[in-house]
């Protein structure tokens, strides 16, 4: 219990203790406006600023400062409120209260106030039954007898008698429990929202691609060689349909290249013939410079399948009048015959070029999880004082998980909020599957809940 000196008028009184001052606010001896000073203290200052002039129960975030002296006498004293029921309930006097222990105290009290409760509910049960009873019997004696209404009323004013000091005290105190509680059931009903910020982790990734703006195409395309087969057929050699394939020049065809392409393209027309313009005379004559020069100029080989279709992924951009870039290679007599893909000898069915989606992109970026972290599972209090106790209560923040991915040649790492069943089910190591969490929240560091308003870190 602290001690404070006050001064009134000119005079100073004290140290005083706190329920002596609560005795003098009371009965109007002080008021807000007088100066005290705790004992230890140097400076004068209102009482309001120790003690409540209004409501007997709030929520104090703050730690009262007690001195050394205060701190060795509570090791001793009981409970004040204890002493104050003591008091109170006549079971001790000032010379006398501070002999009791504070089991002794506990258990004087507990006892007193269980006899109180009793006798409450015994004569709320006489006043009933009395004035059932005395209602008729009144009535009959007011006609028959007048002095029996007086000795009913004694009877009745003796079996209603209370305590009324006592009964107010007690009802005082359960009221005070009773805004205890609420006060509890209030912090304990705090909630906590989920880590602020972030992005998506899609968004993220796709902000943190590595693309080469020089390979950022899809090409998609279907050639016919109906035509050119019937006649390759006119001798009985079918061309072939399987081991087709798809080459991508570096650039458009020039020099060697492009005349020997052009001169293939032409014996194309008649291949079956008898002149030295037949395509057989051009394999047997041009056939393996052609292929080495296709092969050396060559960006990206993709296969076609037997019925023409192929495709080819991260390339340049390109467009359809770039179309001779493209060179068909198909297996025929034992040899290759080699045409642009605009070429007359053969059919242009499809043809599809667009920017790659960036999906594909990272998901050739192959990220990987290099850590497991939880934060948040702190310890919070707040404090609950009334006019003579201080109640703290705790609460813990919830529990976040992270996963931490990143790029073999990343420095630093996206922190991906994850429910415990995803932490659970995570290996460090593994590679991460951007598809399946792209719509969780990501960080760049681990990120707990806020403090709640009124639960602070003791």
């Amino acid at each position: 219990m602290r001690h404070f000196t006050i001064l009134i008028g000119n005079e100073t009184r004290g140290p005083l203790t706190e329920e002596a001052l609560m005795a003098m606010i009371a009965d109007g001896t002080v008021n807000a406006d007088t100066r005290c000073a705790p004992v230890g203290a140097t400076e004068w200052v209102p009482l309001s600023a120790h003690f409540n002039f209004g409501s007997k129960l709030k929520v104090n975030l703050g730690k009262q400062v007690s001195t050394e002296a205060e701190q060795a006498a509570a090791t001793t004293r009981i409970d004040p409120d204890l002493r104050k029921k003591l008091l109170i309930y006549g079971l001790a006097d000032s010379a006398t209260v501070d002999g009791f222990t504070q089991i002794q105290a506990t258990t004087a009290v507990s006892a007193k106030e269980q006899l109180l409760s009793s006798q409450i509910r015994s004569h709320r049960i006489a006043k009933a039954a009395a004035f059932m009873l005395a209602v008729p019997l009144a009535f009959a004696a007011g006609l028959f007898a007048p002095f029996i209404p007086a000795a009913l009323g004694l009877i009745v004013s003796s079996a209603i008698h209370e305590e009324g000091a006592a009964k107010a005290t007690l009802a005082g105190c359960h009221q005070e429990i009773k805004q205890l509680r609420a006060s509890v059931r209030r912090i304990e009903a705090i909630a906590f929202d989920p880590p602020l910020g972030g992005s998506l982790v899609g968004d993220a990734m796709a902000n943190r691609l590595r693309i080469a703006p020089e390979k950022s195409f899809v090409l998609k395309g279907r050639f016919g060689s109906e035509q050119l087969s019937k006649n390759f057929s006119l001798n009985g050699s079918a061309l072939r349909r399987e081991g087709r394939r798809v080459h991508l020049l570096k650039e458009m065809p020039s020099g060697s290249l492009l005349e020997l392409l052009d001169k293939s393209e032409e014996s194309l027309r008649n291949p079956v013939g008898t002149g030295e313009n037949d395509w057989l005379a051009f394999d047997r004559s041009k056939g393996k410079e052609l292929e080495k020069l296709v092969r050396s100029a060559t960006l990206a080989t993709t296969p076609a399948n037997p019925q023409g279709h192929f495709s080819l992924e991260f390339i340049p951009p390109i467009n359809e009048s770039m179309a001779r870039q493209l060179v068909v290679e198909i297996p025929a007599r034992g040899s290759k015959l080699f045409a642009t893909y605009s070429s007359r000898v053969l059919e242009q069915v499809e043809w599809l070029a667009e920017p790659l989606p960036l999906s594909q992109y990272i998901a050739r970026e192959e990220y990987q999880v290099t850590k497991k972290i939880a934060v948040g599972g702190k310890k919070l209090t707040a404090t609950i004082t009334t006019p003579y106790r201080r109640f703290i209560i705790s609460r813990t923040s919830p529990t976040w998980h992270y996963i931490a991915i990143a790029r073999k040649e990343d420095k630093d790492a996206l922190h991906v909020l994850v429910s415990e069943p995803q932490f659970n089910s995570t290996h460090e190591g593994q590679l991460f599957d951007h598809a399946k969490y792209a719509t969780l929240r990501c960080f760049t560091e681990p990120v707990e809940s806020q403090n709640p308003p009124g639960l602070v870190v003791p």
